[in-house]
């Protein structure tokens, strides 16, 4: 390519003649617009729904709970009936005159422990583990079930607390009405979930 007016070479970039001065016309073409990959976008997976457990549904999860801390307790129970059968050979040996009956006694204390035990490990069994992130028991996650408050929000350990010990009210009404409410509710409440203002709810795809 060359000038037009004084005929010097000229490169095809060159906008004016370095000799004379003359702009040559050339204007460098516009800059390609960059063109960036977007992301592919993944489909979304479909949220939870959410609806109220019902009664059913909760029996089961209380069955599969109950049946693991029975377990628990009795195999705790028959550690101490070893240690008490174990104690018999040493019948012969009475520490004291009028206590004759001292494996008794501690048959009967080791009942009463076993009771006092499955209490205890049920409490915190239950308000420990509807209190944490899972918001239910083992029995509860199983079967898709969360334990909340009356918005949804996950409860603390007393909030959990106070609906435990709600159940001893709700054993106490006859025939079990205290729990079959739970099918009848608006919200599917049992009575202790009434007293504990919480909810039962229940996750599925």
């Amino acid at each position: 390519m060359f000038c037009s007016q004084c005929g010097r070479g000229l490169n095809a970039s060159t906008r004016a003649c370095p000799a004379c001065g003359r702009d040559t016309g050339i204007r460098p073409a516009p800059a390609a617009p960059i063109q960036t990959a977007l992301p592919a976008r993944s489909p979304l997976a479909p949220a939870p729904r959410t609806t109220y457990a019902g009664f059913w549904l909760r029996f089961i999860a209380w069955v599969l709970d109950e049946a693991m801390l029975v377990g628990i307790a009795f195999l705790v129970l028959g550690r101490i009936a070893s240690f008490a059968r174990l104690s018999s050979i040493f019948s012969g040996f009475d520490p004291l005159d009028d206590a004759d009956n001292w494996l008794d006694v501690l048959g009967f204390s080791a009942t009463a422990f076993f009771f006092l035990f499955f209490i205890l490990i049920s409490w915190l069994y239950h308000a420990a583990m509807e209190s944490s992130p899972w918001q239910g028991t083992i029995g509860k996650r199983a079967l898709g079930i969360i334990v909340t408050d009356m918005n949804g929000a996950k409860i603390d350990f007393w909030r959990a607390t106070g609906r435990f010990f709600s159940r001893l009210v709700t054993n106490m009404i006859p025939l079990g009405i205290g729990y079959f409410i739970a099918g009848f509710t608006q919200r599917k409440q049992a009575l202790h979930d009434l007293l504990a203002s919480t909810l039962v709810l229940h996750r599925s795809r």
